[in-house]
């Protein structure tokens, strides 16, 4: 890692500001890849994070928690509010990094670099005609407007745009028009060196994320039920929850409904040492998404040597390559999901050729990377 022969470019003076609407113990991709960069990068810039999760974050660098909010509910739009009030009470910074697309700005930002983990109008549009699992699911054209013209606005008064993977830089072009050259793409990374394979597997087929409507579960539980009537030894194991906390009624009634209540375990949330060692057990992560900016569990899954089988969404085919590192299913089709997960049940051999490669493709994905491209990023921006 050379980061820190980055402080002499930019400075340890050099002042960062980052927002970010989630971050450890609030449990999702943004939060995860907010701390992964800021512990990478806190050795450079003079960095704080103001972030709106909902419990106390334990962290060495400085974290101001402006909500202080203390109940199971998804903070993003809290979160938007505070990047305002935090420059109206604090002042200027050289660069504001944000992470709320959303965000209502404010004079004092100093330069802005956004990063965009989704683009909105492409996430509304895969939950149209989807049954909602949680709040997030909720649509309603006026807020979806409303959003959809904050992301442009900030869009618009960022220096630079950074997105997640190629399907998040061309989103952002196609519906808001941002300049070609304004883009960055920078991947999600995984800490590869903490996932280990399991010497003992389980026949567990895996999801791990959030219970929301774009997730495509309901597919997956018809999939299972399917490949179950052939592989009767198999058990489903579900890991998150809604943003709003719990499990949806939705998803256990309709297992009920498919015959499969007692082969279909979800676990709520749990913490990263434990889900590490499940994601190592398993015989194979399934991530069912009807739109998907990355997918950051594949990289997740691939570290850990467990088969990996994803939808062809979004980012994840520039991760998943069909049948040589992974699985790629086509979008809300539970035949296709159903026939993959057989064909990892059944061919060993064609299994450890996937597991083999998909190693090697998340060690490519290294936080380290991810953060190097951001300082340079930084160092762009600011001369």
């Amino acid at each position: 890692m050379r980061l820190r022969g980055e402080a002499a470019s930019i400075g340890a003076s050099f002042k960062v500001r980052m927002f970010s609407s989630e971050y450890p113990p609030c449990w999702g991709g943004v939060g995860k890849h907010v701390q992964n960069l800021c512990r990478r990068i806190v050795p450079i810039v003079d960095l704080s994070l103001v972030t709106a999760t909902y419990e106390k974050p334990i962290e060495r660098f400085y974290v101001k928690n402006l909500a202080k909010v203390r109940v199971k509910s998804f903070p993003l739009l809290l979160c938007q509010y505070l990047v305002g009030l935090w420059h109206q009470k604090y002042g200027s910074t050289d660069l504001t990094h944000i992470h709320v697309p959303h965000a209502f700005l404010s004079k004092g930002c100093g330069k802005i670099v956004s990063t965009f983990h989704v683009v909105w109008s492409e996430y509304s549009r895969a939950l149209e005609h989807q049954r909602p699992l949680s709040m997030f699911d909720l649509q309603f054209p006026a807020l979806n407007r409303r959003l959809a013209s904050a992301e442009r606005r900030l869009a618009r008064k960022s220096e630079a745009v950074i997105a997640v993977s190629q399907s998040v830089r061309d989103e952002l072009i196609r519906h808001y028009g941002v300049e070609e050259e304004k883009i960055r793409v920078i991947h999600n990374g995984v800490a590869a060196d903490q996932y280990r394979p399991s010497l003992e597997r389980m026949n567990t087929i895996l999801y791990v994320g959030r219970q929301t409507a774009h997730k495509g579960l309901p597919y997956l539980l018809k999939a299972f039920a399917t490949f179950a009537k052939n592989h009767p030894e198999y058990q489903l194991v579900l890991v998150g929850e809604r943003l709003e906390g719990g499990i949806d009624p939705f998803l256990i009634r309709y297992a009920e409904r498919l015959g499969i209540t007692r082969k279909v375990r979800f676990t709520g949330r749990l913490p990263e040492p434990q889900l590490r060692t499940i994601m190592g057990r398993a015989r194979c992560l399934v991530l069912p998404s009807l739109a998907e900016s990355f997918g950051m569990t594949v990289l997740e899954a691939m570290a850990s040597e467990t088969p990996v089988v994803a939808t062809n969404v979004g980012g994840i085919p520039e991760v998943v390559t069909n049948a040589r590192n992974g699985l790629l299913v086509p979008p809300a089709d539970s035949h296709a999901i159903a026939s993959s997960l057989s064909r990892i049940a059944s061919d060993a051999e064609f299994s450890a050729k996937l597991v083999q490669e998909a190693r090697r493709t998340a060690r490519e994905f290294s936080w380290d990377r991810v953060a190097q491209k951001n300082v340079q990023v930084y160092r762009e921006v600011c001369g």
